[in-house]
């Protein structure tokens, strides 16, 4: 559950609007030091992401598991929502997991207009 804190934190995304006033500067140090921390932060969070989807599993398995089925109302009322938790731990890591993507695609198109829009012969500021 603790990694679930870091993945809360990518509903919101890094921000973008240093990469975006670095691509509009052609301020080619900022550019430099992102895309040198990029593989860091996405190494950090896949771990995370994996680390929470393993959990939501391993939970899942052992409320579904044969020995574990209630043989009363109220036990199958705690799965029930047990199991309604898990949905929503999985909604939002698929949340974080769609948030993560569009910020690598805005990093990848950024790269991309950097490295049209900002040749040397462009004069990149350092």
């Amino acid at each position: 559950m603790i990694h679930l804190l870091i993945l809360l934190a990518a509903f919101t995304g890094p921000d973008p609007a240093p990469a975006l006033q670095a691509v509009r500067t052609c301020d080619r140090a900022a550019m430099m030091a992102m895309t040198k921390a990029e593989p860091r932060r996405r190494a950090e969070w896949a771990a995370a992401a994996y680390t929470e989807q393993q959990a939501i599993a391993r939970e899942r398995a052992a409320l579904l598991a044969p020995t574990a089925v209630p043989a009363t109302p109220a036990g199958k009322a705690t799965t029930d929502l047990a199991l309604s938790a898990l949905d929503a731990r999985q909604k939002q890591l698929d949340d974080a997991r769609a948030v993560e993507m569009s910020w690598r695609t805005l990093m990848d198109e950024l790269r991309a207009d950097f490295l049209a829009n900002c040749a040397p012969t462009k004069g990149w500021k350092d």
